[in-house]
């Protein structure tokens, strides 16, 4: 059995990330996440038009809704864990006593 890399990320340097691509393009951490967030808007967009679309009556498959609308949520659960570790990491941060 073969496991694939990502293939996003090559390698992270301090607060940036490397793209795995001919350019070689570097990417800063909020432009990696504000990425992210928008890909995470995008499934909910594609979300609600599938299900404006089923509600008409444009199309009839409920199982391609029903996808859409699993992969917004999971892709919006998993923004909300990322959010609370982060927090965590940084209450447990703000703790630790200097000196």
């Amino acid at each position: 059995m073969r496991i694939e890399p990502l293939g996003q990320m090559e390698m992270i340097q301090g607060n940036e990330f490397i793209k795995n691509n001919d350019a070689k393009q570097v990417v800063g951490f909020s432009d990696f996440l504000n990425q992210a967030l928008e890909n995470v808007n995008a499934l909910e967009k594609n979300a609600d038009h599938s299900r404006m679309l089923l509600a008409s009556g444009k199309i009839d498959n409920l199982h391609q809704v029903m996808i859409d609308a699993e992969k917004a949520a999971i892709a919006v659960q998993f923004t909300v864990q990322i959010r609370n570790k982060v927090m965590e990491a940084y209450n447990e941060i703000m703790r630790m006593q200097i000196g």
